[in-house]
């Protein structure tokens, strides 16, 4: 995806959203590199999201002095919780892809923005081609059709998984697809080395 790509995409979210966004990628860098740095790759694509919608509800409960935010308001707060996960992970798709660097300080092959919710999942060997196929494949297709397609996918990219754990992971990926298509249409189904 190119600058502007990603642009459109963050157009999608609301300011407090994005600032949340930037706490959950400082928590779960911090996250990562202190206590969970002995835990499986594959918790790391969900603490995003787990961190978003604690970060956003206890924002949300703040800004309203009330318990509404966990009771009656509990469905706006998961969906602004996923919002500042994808915005979170976002962030980190753009950091890897414009500021990335590899181990020999070389800059890295520039890989699409669903790359690092499939980390821990599909080998490393195939989470560039898995990723760019899932952003391409994604393009025109929306509800059950796209997440039928991402199980597949994902079944085929990563079939060590249990599981339950590819359906969650398929779940998670369908909505990202979705909240990018929503947000950049064309954006979404542009490849990520051509027009950088």
């Amino acid at each position: 995806m190119s600058a502007i790509g990603y642009l459109s995409a963050f157009r999608l979210y609301g300011w407090d959203v994005l600032l949340l966004a930037g706490g959950v990628s400082l928590l779960t860098t911090l996250l990562k590199k202190t206590v969970l740095k002995h835990v499986s790759g594959k918790v790391y694509v969900f603490i995003p999201f787990a961190l978003g919608i604690l970060l956003f509800a206890a924002y949300r409960a703040l800004a309203t002095l009330s318990a509404e935010p966990f009771t009656t308001g509990i469905a706006a707060t998961l969906e602004g919780g996923f919002a500042c996960g994808c915005a979170a992970t976002l962030y980190y798709a753009v950091y890897k892809q414009f500021f990335g660097q590899g181990a020999d300080g070389s800059a890295q092959k520039r890989s699409a923005p669903v790359a690092p919710l499939l980390e821990g999942f599909v080998p490393d060997e195939a989470l560039d081609a898995t990723a760019e196929a899932l952003l391409t494949g994604a393009a025109g297709k929306t509800g059950e059709a796209l997440r039928a397609f991402v199980l597949e996918t994902l079944r085929a990219a990563a079939p060590a998984a249990a599981e339950a754990e590819t359906e969650a992971l398929a779940a998670l990926v369908a909505n990202f697809l979705a909240a990018l298509q929503k947000a950049a249409p064309d954006a979404a189904a542009d490849t990520t080395g051509k027009d950088a």
